[in-house]
């Protein structure tokens, strides 16, 4: 059989085929996406790179793996869970890989990092024999970054300072700077660095914002940083003194001021230890104001300290002197005795820091010694000497030829800074016995009577003190003489029993510097003789007033004046006496009758006795008349009295005699005056008002017009008549003329306005009642309402007035119980229960008592207390309330 050949096309065709699956057939090898040879991605970001094999089987890749820059293999994340106390459980690696099902590769970065840049490489085996690899370079992108650009920068005042701005960035930044809004260039104040900005010689004017401006122009990156700066001064003290004085014992505050920026804190350090006072007990500093202070300040505080202000910007130091005062201490001051004439040094010792001033004053002078001679007394000098072995002041006070009254109590002073300390000391002056401040005297006696003659001597030492009579040695035991006291005082008593007693008696006084005589007279006192005038001054119906001048020469003062009168025909035994002191301004004689004449007849009185009888004198009393003129009392001699008040005068005078009939009434008359040329005063009639007034000698005058004259005049009246007026002027005080008001239009009176009100009042308050009494059931229109529904109660309860009205006072009671004889209603104690109990007055002495029991009716949680009582005019209710609850 023969073989069937193909067709040369068909052969052809094959061929073509087998050529294009050969062609059209490629090696293997590895796709890294995203694709590009190198990938820029900036710091911080995350990103994933995928290795994927590009083979005809991916089942036969292996060994797949991912090499960092160094050649090292990348390991593949696995995934494995931490205990549920650790905080890193599930986390993942910075850089790892992981294998997919479809045989690929990735890398993982979380958060690529400067330092992770360079070339990775991704591995893998084909078909066990053929190798594939493929890199790819990962180029990092740092972004602005601010290393070291502190926002708040401090530079110091008056030196240069440089401001920080250092900033990072990839590529590389460009830096500038602006200062409110401007550019700044670098010129003799900025100099502009690679890593800040220069500021030279700063000032405060140099405070400000500036931004520090960097720039990437290759990514196009700006960022700009505020960064404000705030210029800081060095403290500086303010001028305080070198030294400043404590007084021992005190509290002391020192200041320290200073300025700074900012403020300064303040330290305090005791110099001489180098003690830092902000720990010590007795030392406070406050650290704020520089305030040292220092409580009980001691000696050994005297010494220099130091304050110390500082700042961020600085430190400053300021020294002060604390002198410590130390108050004065008077250690000596003794008393001391001069002999009348000799001269004396008086000394007081004294210390105290710094030494102090010692002076003296008397007690009995005002100012103290100056130092030197005194210039109303150069006998007395006073100085100071300075005692250095003893660290003394010694003040020193010479009197020379001392005098008697130089005696006394002397006060010394120390004085220094700390204030002035005293203590006192004595002088004692003696001298011998003297009589200076004894007047001469004369004593007195008469009848017998016993007198004490007393005779003081002054002297130091105290003198002796011996009597006689006349120049001859008083025997003391004689009859009629009694001594009391050998001195410095004695008495000597005597019973005058004759003529020889009453004669000269000397006290003779002596010490150890002398002696001194003192005379006493003793003379007896006689009774008083006749008035030397004894005269009628004013005659009326019923008195008689007299001018009386006692005598002038008598032994003792007139104690007083008597008259005794009696009718003309009567005798002498039947005669009034009437007694004046002397001295009184009216001798008169009242209650006379009218028409009738008297015998008058005068005597003096002493201690010695009444005088006799004298000075007779006779006069008739006038016949009943109307009364004498009343007299006007006032306050100023002038013409007219000024009045106190603009609108009103008080008017007093003086009851005048009533000439035998009493006085009923007096009559008031006052009138507006005014004043003529001539100096004459003319009465406006129109204004003339009267009035009455009984029993009284005063009356206010009312309804006056201010700065206006007045004229008033008083008329006495009896049952005879009117008397003659006493008269007087006055003036009205300055003030509002209230005439003038009377045309301005009529004006409500204040009892009006009053009664307005009040009428309001009472509407405004039914008005509350009304809307209580709707709203909430409540008020007094309610609670009466509430009571006529109330069932009626028994008979006797509505003669005894309804308990039910004894919740209310008196007027919302019953008005039937005004007719009750005396009823009283009594809460038993413990029960709900009234008791009533009635009086009936039959006898004073015995009232009948009738009672009765009766239950209250109690609602709404109140119990009522309540009494009636009647006194046979009226019937009184008392009624308290006491809640259920009340603890009343």
């Amino acid at each position: 059989m023969a073989r069937h050949k193909r067709p040369a096309s068909v052969t052809i065709a094959v061929l073509l085929l087998n050529l294009a699956a050969y062609v059209n057939a490629t090696d293997p090898y590895l796709e890294i996406l995203p694709n590009g040879e190198t990938q820029t991605k900036p710091i911080g970001s995350s990103i994933i790179l995928t290795c994927k094999p590009k083979v005809e089987d991916p089942q036969l890749i292996t060994d797949m793996q991912w090499l960092d820059p160094q050649n090292r293999e990348i390991d593949r994340l696995r995934f494995f869970v931490l205990p549920l106390q650790s905080s890193h459980a599930n986390s993942k690696p910075a850089m790892y890989t992981e294998l997919h099902q479809d045989g690929s590769l990735s890398l993982f970065f979380n958060s690529l990092k400067e330092d992770q840049a360079g070339k990775y490489t991704c591995k893998g085996t084909y078909a066990r024999n053929v190798p594939l690899v493929k890199s790819v370079t990962i180029d990092t992108i740092i972004a602005i970054t601010w290393d070291n650009a502190p926002q708040n920068q401090y530079p110091i005042r008056g030196k240069d300072y440089a401001i920080q701005c250092i900033v990072r960035a990839r590529p590389p930044p460009s830096v500038d700077w602006l200062y409110n809004g401007e550019l700044i260039k670098t010129n003799d104040h900025y100099v502009i660095d690679t890593h800040s900005l220069k500021i030279k010689n700063v000032q405060e004017t140099d405070d400000g914002v500036y931004t520090c401006r960097a720039s990437v122009p290759t990514t196009g990156e700006l960022q700009e940083r505020p960064i404000r700066v705030e210029v800081h001064v060095e403290p500086s003290i303010e001028e305080i003194p070198s030294q400043i004085d404590v007084i021992e014992g005190d509290s002391a505050n020192i200041e320290c001021k200073a300025s700074g920026k900012p403020p300064p804190e303040f330290s305090w350090v005791k110099l001489f230890n180098q003690q830092n006072l902000s720990s010590s007990d007795r030392f406070k500093v406050d650290p704020v104001t520089g305030m040292l202070a220092i409580t009980s300040v001691r000696r050994d505080d005297m010494g220099e300290y130091q304050c110390i202000a500082s700042n961020s910007a600085g430190r400053v130091t300021a020294t002060i002197v604390i002198n410590v005062i130390v108050k004065p201490k008077i250690s000596e001051f003794v008393n001391m005795t001069v002999v009348q004439g000799k001269n004396v040094e008086m000394r007081c010792k004294a210390t105290g820091h710094p030494l102090p001033e010692v002076t003296f004053r008397k007690h009995t002078a005002e100012k103290p010694y100056v130092m030197g001679i005194q210039p109303q007394d150069d006998r007395i000098i006073l100085e100071n000497k300075n005692d250095e072995t003893t660290s003394e002041i010694i003040g020193i006070l010479r009197i020379g030829n001392v005098r008697t009254d130089n005696d006394g109590l002397y006060e010394c002073i120390a004085k220094n800074l700390g204030g002035p300390v005293y203590t006192n000391g004595h002088l004692t002056v003696e001298f011998p016995p003297s009589f200076r401040n004894m007047p001469n005297a004369t004593a007195w006696s008469w009848e017998q009577r016993p007198v004490n003659l007393t005779c003081i001597a002054e002297s130091i030492p105290n003198a002796t003190i011996s009597w006689y009579r006349g120049n001859q040695n008083l025997d003391i035991e004689s009859e009629g003489f009694t001594k009391i006291g050998n001195g410095p005082v004695s008495i000597l008593q005597i019973i005058p029993y004759n003529q020889r007693y009453y004669t000269t008696y000397k006290c003779v006084a002596s010490n150890t510097h002398g002696k001194s005589e003192h005379m006493i007279e003793l003379r007896e006192a006689k009774r008083p003789g006749n008035l030397l005038k004894a005269e009628m001054a004013e005659t009326t119906a019923t008195t008689i007033s007299f001018d009386l001048i006692p005598p002038q020469q008598v032994d003792l003062p007139i104690k007083a004046i008597t008259v005794q009168y009696k009718e003309k025909n009567d005798i002498w035994s039947n005669a009034k006496n009437k007694t004046w002191s002397v001295g009184s301004t009216l001798y008169v004689v009242e209650n006379l009758k009218p028409q009738t004449g008297y015998d008058f007849r005068f005597a003096v009185s002493t201690d010695v006795g009444m005088g006799n009888w004298g000075n007779n004198r006779y006069d008739s009393t006038h016949s009943r008349t109307v009364p004498n003129k009343p007299k006007i009392l006032t306050t100023s001699d002038s013409k007219y009295e000024q009045s106190a008040y603009s609108n009103q005068y008080e008017l007093k005078w003086l009851t005048p005699p009533d000439n035998g009939e009493p006085i009923d009434l007096y009559v008031i008359k006052f009138c507006e005056i005014i004043r003529r040329v001539t100096n004459d005063w003319d009465v406006i009639d129109k204004t003339c008002k009267t009035m009455e007034t009984r029993g009284r000698t005063t009356q206010w005058l009312k309804g006056l017009k201010p700065d206006t004259f007045y004229t008033v005049e008083v008329k006495a009246h009896n049952i005879m008549g009117h008397s003659e007026h006493g008269s007087a002027m006055f003036r009205t005080a300055r003030g509002v003329d209230t005439s003038v008001l009377q045309h301005q239009g009529s004006l409500m009176s204040s009892v009006t306005i009053i009664g307005i009100v009040l009428a309001m009042t009472f509407i405004v308050l039914i008005i509350i009642d009304i809307t209580c009494c709707c709203m909430r059931k409540t008020g007094i229109i309610y609670y009466a309402y509430e009571r006529s529904r109330r069932k009626p109660v028994d008979e006797e309860d509505s003669k005894l007035g309804s308990l039910y009205g004894w919740r209310f006072p008196l007027p919302y009671c019953d008005q039937k119980m005004a007719n009750v004889a005396g009823v009283t209603a009594i809460q038993e104690s413990g029960k709900n229960t009234i008791r009533l109990v009635k009086h009936t007055a039959i006898d004073e002495k015995e009232p009948l008592r009738e009672e009765k029991k009766i239950t209250p009716i109690i609602d709404s949680g109140l119990r009522r207390e309540t009494s009636i009582t009647f006194d046979g005019k009226r019937s009184v209710s008392k009624t308290g309330f006491v809640g259920k609850d009340s603890a009343v």
